[in-house]
């Protein structure tokens, strides 16, 4: 009997320090961009009651932080999960996502003259969005915070999450918490990173360390949807080689890569201007730099590294193109200058063009991942669309 409650201790002791599980899990991704729907219905509803998986509970909600930056803090059991805002209608939010120059992916940010050395990657080439490593900088006490609160009740499994913005910050503050300086945090914590919609946030060495560090272990992921335009920023292109390559054309007619003639040109016009967009991006970032200064105090960043070219991180895992439903206008209600934008469809009807951005709304990301993963929960699910987002 000794020896059997000896054995259920031992199983019980090591459950409560059990790793995440390696790997993509829907279940964890049906959870977090349930997760990273909170703020869009606390902002339409004042409520995320409807969105929230119910076995989660929140601890947390941060201040705003930074450049209109938040998080908030979850947990289940022994597992925690830190959730990333993305970007607000506020221009601070949108300051963060132009400031896109690159620093060094290891070095030192002055606030108001007091040094925050900050790392990223152990390559000394990786470089980084600077807007993101900002922001990481400047959530980084009150998060290294809330892991530490974490850790006192047992709790060192944390997923790290966020849609857009938030994916970007996700990614970068995963890559921050993984290179703190030993003793900053517990060795126990293990972390597991899924972005959605999330923009890129480091060159070439950034993403190749971070894939090797945290994909190769299938610890990390960015769920993408084809379609959607935000993950292709700030810009990606293909640095050397010939762009219209044998090989190339191969993966065209092969089917191995889809033909997207605005990709293809907008890289012409990269690989042709690169010398002068390099030169356009740091010096506009230097005037990004003093409007953040005047807001937030002295700002000193690192020198600019001379590279434009971002690399996405992350398992890429692809989504369906969302679905935009047909919704018939009456011409009578509409202006000629808006019928001047409008052609009849086959039916002779006019019906409402897609927004702007529908395929970069979080609830949209939400409901492709049920089609995908939960084909019952899709079926019963009576709201597919916002109709904020038509």
């Amino acid at each position: 009997m000794r020896g059997l409650l000896f054995g259920l201790l031992l199983l019980s002791s090591s459950a409560s320090f059990a790793q995440l599980r390696e790997g993509f899990d829907p279940d964890e991704v049906k959870d977090l961009i349930s997760m990273c729907n909170s703020y869009t219905f606390q902002d339409l509803y004042g409520s995320d009651a409807a969105i929230v998986p119910k076995n989660y509970k929140k601890v947390f909600t941060s201040p705003v932080i930074g450049m209109d930056n938040m998080f908030q803090v979850y947990t289940k059991d022994k597992l925690g999960v830190i959730n990333f805002r993305g970007s607000t209608d506020q221009i601070t939010s949108w300051v963060e996502n132009m400031y896109s120059a690159m620093i060094p992916a290891k070095g030192v940010i002055l606030l108001d003259q007091k040094e925050h050395p900050y790392c990223f990657a152990k390559d000394t080439s990786a470089a980084v969005h600077a807007g993101y490593a900002l922001a990481a900088v400047l959530l980084s006490p009150t998060i290294l915070n809330q892991i530490k609160q974490l850790n006192q009740q047992g709790i060192y499994n944390i997923l790290i999450t966020g849609h857009s913005q938030g994916g970007a910050l996700a990614n970068i503050t995963r890559a921050y918490l993984e290179n703190l300086p030993e003793g900053t945090l517990s060795s126990k914590n293990v972390y597991k990173t899924y972005a959605f919609a999330n923009p890129m946030c480091g060159n070439k060495s950034f993403a190749d360390e971070y894939h090797v560090r945290y994909c190769e272990n299938n610890m990390s992921y960015s769920i993408i949807n084809p379609a959607d335009v935000v993950p292709s920023m700030p810009t990606h292109y293909q640095a050397t080689g010939k762009i219209l390559s044998v090989d190339r054309l191969k993966s065209w007619v092969f089917g191995k890569e889809s033909l997207d003639i605005r990709k293809v040109g907008a890289e012409i016009v990269l690989r042709t201007f690169e010398k002068s967009l390099k030169s356009y991006v740091n010096s506009s970032n230097r005037l990004i730099e003093k409007m953040i200064s005047i807001s937030y105090g002295s700002v000193d960043m690192p020198d600019y590294i001379r590279d434009i070219n971002y690399f996405q991180v992350g398992n890429i895992r692809f989504l369906e193109q969302f679905a935009y439903p047909q919704i018939q206008l009456d011409p009578a209600t509409l202006t000629e200058k808006q019928l001047s934008k409008l052609k009849p469809a086959g039916d002779g009807n006019y019906y409402k063009k897609e927004p702007g951005f529908y395929q970069h709304k979080p609830y949209n990301y939400y409901v492709a991942i049920l089609k995908m993963y939960f084909s019952r929960d899709y079926k019963n699910l009576t709201v597919k669309c916002l109709p904020e987002n038509l």
